[in-house]
Parts: structure tokens; sequence; C-alpha cells
């Protein structure tokens, strides 16, 4: 008798918009950076809107419920950084504001109350595009160790080609890390393009979030080097600066273009052990950018996915690392071309793409992930029901992988499953889906990687059907 064989899953990733921007004229607009949860509500920033026009600060509880504008923003500060919080205060930057209209860092609490500004950016010369002694337009989201705040500013230095700094949390000690050094202006000496930053020994413009292990901070840069960025790795004291990582040239002219790599990482890192994961929003073979990890002494770089249309392009947020699996965002592509919310194992297998944005839902989510329970929450600066943008939460669930495992493996039927940490899946098979019998055959509690399942017993049966369900 013919054998019949069939997995499927009860689940699907639910998306919910948790917040639509622009309903009324003061409420925020256009989010832009990473939120940050604390208990069950998260915080974040829109770069405009409010009593003033200028951006927000605000909060939402986890569930939708509790919208509320922490503070309305003066200065057309431009807050492009997420926060991080430490209690009861949150400390985050502005990318432009401050007394010279260069950034700042600040801190205020969850209430409202004690907004002060920490440090404000010196003014630079010429004016935005030159050089100062701290650094100019921080954009990257802030890091701490308890006691002391780490970030980066994209411009300013005594080059003009940015900073690493820290600041303690009560506002003291603002000490430049790193400076990064001049670029030539040139022409690509393998392809025969002309740069548009220039190259350097140690990178330039770090826009993204550092990760910290121990003493060593971890970053990125999106130009300099020897064509397209580097990963760098510094002590917090500013000793042992090292590059780990120069990004390759590109076939493309004007920074457009393919390569074996990637070109240009926005985004900050992800730490895992001794391994680094990140993203370049450039290059790879679609040139739409690429997902990749190496080591952090530099050695055993390895691209893991290189994005085409349909999977998403530019992807500029850090990655979320749960379990072996990375989740992350592209700001272009996919179905609607207003990007895409991804998953992939941290060994390059599994790619795919849990969610298509399109303008009804919200587009261009360029912020990283916080992760609650089984839900991804992120933002999407563009879209929604008022063209404001949205906080949005996925819930991923238990779900059956197509990949290569599917089917018949060494005398069983098997599939790969997988799902986030901790989630309970319990697979049920029976032989006749006109009148099922449905019985458990195994219950798993996930680990946010990969598990396989194997049935051996498949060949007592005329028909198999196998389903993934909650317990």
């Amino acid at each position: 008798m013919a054998l019949v064989l069939n997995a499927t899953s009860l689940f699907a990733q639910t998306y919910n918009i948790l917040h639509n921007f622009g309903s009324i004229s003061r409420d925020g607009y256009a989010p832009l950076t990473d939120l940050v949860l604390g208990s069950n509500t998260l915080y974040g920033t829109t770069a405009s809107g409010g009593t003033n026009g200028n951006g927000t600060i605000y909060k939402i509880n986890a569930d939708g419920n509790g919208y509320g504008i922490i503070r309305s923003l003066t200065n057309s500060p431009s807050p492009e950084g997420g926060m991080v919080l430490i209690g009861n205060t949150l400390y985050g930057t502005m990318f432009t504001g401050g007394t010279n209209r260069n950034g700042n860092i600040f801190k205020i609490n969850t209430d409202g109350s004690g907004f002060t500004e920490m440090h404000s950016f010196s003014a630079t010369v010429p004016s935005i595009w030159g050089t100062n002694s701290d650094g100019n337009r921080p954009q990257g989201d802030l890091l701490t160790d308890g006691s002391t705040l780490y970030g980066t500013a994209q411009y300013g230095g005594t080059n003009g080609n940015g900073t690493v700094f820290k600041i303690n949390t009560d506002g003291s000690g603002f000490t430049v890390i790193k400076t990064f050094s001049a670029t030539f202006l040139g022409t690509n000496v393998i392809f025969g393009n002309p740069l548009v930053s220039g190259t350097n020994t140690d990178g330039s413009r770090p826009i993204g979030s550092l990760v910290l292990d121990g003493s060593t901070l971890y970053g990125t840069t999106y130009h300099g080097g020897t064509s397209n960025g580097v990963v760098f790795a510094t002590q917090t004291d500013g000793s042992g600066y090292t590059v780990l990582k120069y990004f390759s040239s590109i076939s493309g002219a004007l920074g457009a273009g393919t390569n074996s790599d990637g070109a240009a990482p926005i985004a900050g890192l992800t730490l895992n052990g001794d391994t680094l994961y990140g993203v370049a929003v450039g290059g790879g073979a679609g040139a739409g950018g690429s997902i990749f990890k190496l080591n952090t002494n530099g050695t055993r770089f390895v691209n893991l996915h290189d994005f085409l249309p349909n999977d998403g392009f530019f992807p500029r947020n850090t990655l979320l690392l749960n379990g072996s699996t990375l989740y992350g965002t592209t700001g272009a592509g996919g179905l609607s071309n207003k990007g895409t919310i991804f998953m992939i194992q941290t060994n390059g297998a599994d790619f795919k793409v849990l969610k298509h944005f399109d303008m009804s839902i919200g587009a261009q989510c360029d912020s990283k992930f916080v992760l609650s329970s089984n839900v991804l929450f992120g933002t999407a600066v563009d879209g929604g029901t008022n063209g404001g943008g949205v906080v949005f939460g996925l819930t991923v669930l238990p779900q059956i992988m197509s990949d290569a495992n599917f089917g018949l493996q060494s005398n069983a039927f098997g599939f790969d499953l997988t799902g986030i940490s901790n989630q309970i899946a319990v697979i049920d098979a029976c032989s006749d889906l006109i009148i099922p019998n449905w019985l458990p055959l195994q219950t798993n509690t996930l680990t946010g990687g990969v598990f396989y399942f194997s049935d051996p017993q498949w060949t007592n049966y005329p028909g198999r059907f196998y389903r993934l369900r909650s317990p």
C-alpha cells in the first residue's frame, strides 16, 4: 500500500500591533530606536511628534495597554539610539540637540521626573562634519556594566570620523576611549571605483552599539578600514585597540554592489561565548547585505547568509540570540519591499522569513528585538493605521521546519522543529485524517535551537500523519 507522509503545525506566528503612532497631533511619530523592557513595561523614543513636535520618550505595557508619553522633547534632538534601564532610570542619547546641537547623553526616571543632560557633545569646526574633542551625533544604543555607560559617536573627534566614549551613570568621568583616524578618499585599487568614505587602518563612523565581555568592548564601524568598515575590539580603558575584521571591496560603484563577506556593518554585534554575530547592510552575493560570525580573536570569519530580495534587504539591527537561533529584521525587501522578520541558526542553516512587513502593519523595522516569554517586541518607523509607525509583538510558536531533514532519514520518518527556549511542544500522530485519532508520540521542551524528531515505526502504518501542538 502507498505510504502517505505529512507533517503539520497547529501553530502560526502571531503578529500584534501594540500601538499605532500618529493618531493625534501630540502623539509620538516615527519610532526609530530599540525598546527596553522593565518588568512588564516597554520604553522607547520617537523621532518627532509630542507636544513640541520634536519627539518623545514613551512607555507602553507589553499587552498594548497603558501607552503614555514620559517626556516631550525640545530643541529637535532626534533620538536615534536605544536606551538602557538601570533600576528606575533610563539612560539614552540624542542624535542632535544639546547645547551645541551635536547630541547629548541624558537620563530620566521612568515616571518622567529627573530629566538631566549628563553630557553635551562639543561644537565641531566646521559645523556638523568637522572635528572636536569628544564626538558628534551619537546614534547607537548605550551599553552599561551597572556603573558606567559606553557608547559611540558617529562623527567628530579629532579626525571627524567618530569616537568611542564612556561616562559614569552619575554624569561624571566622561572619557573618549577611542578616536578613529583620518581617512584617505581615493579610488578602490581593485575595481577602480571611487570611494565614498575613504580608507584608513582602524575604521571610521561607528554607528552600531557596543557589546562588553569582561573588560573588552566589541563594535563595528560603517566606513573606513580597507574599504567597507571593520569589526573591532578595545579595552574599556582605551588600550589594546584591534581590528578583528576588514570588510572587503565591492564590485559596484558608489557603495552598491556585491562581495563575498558583506559591506558596511551599521548594527551592533551579538556575543555568545567566544563568537560574535552581526549583519552588514550592503554587499554579499545579492548586494542586499549579509549575516556573519567570527571569533572574538578575529579568526574563523563565516558568511552565514546573503540576502536576496524575497529574504529582505539591508539588515540594520543587532541580532537577538535565543538558544542557537538568531532573530533579526531587514529594512527593505520582502513581498512588499518594506522589510522582513527572519530567523537563522547560528551555523547558517534554516533561514526563514517569519513576517513580511507592509504599510498596513508597519514598515522599515531597524530596532533590535526585546524578547519576553516567546514574544519578540520591536518598532517599525513607518506605516500602521496612521502612517506614524508602530510598536509590535511577534509571538514565535513552535514550528516544523521544511528543511533537508524533513522526510525519510535512516529508516525513519523525521523532521526538525524549533521554537523559543522553554516552550513545550507535543508531537501527535494518526493514520486517518477523515476520522482522526491523534495519539501523542513525544513531548519536548525546546531549547531555542533545532530539535530533530524521528519515528522508526512509520513502516507499521499504511498512512502516517503528524502534528505539532501545545500541551
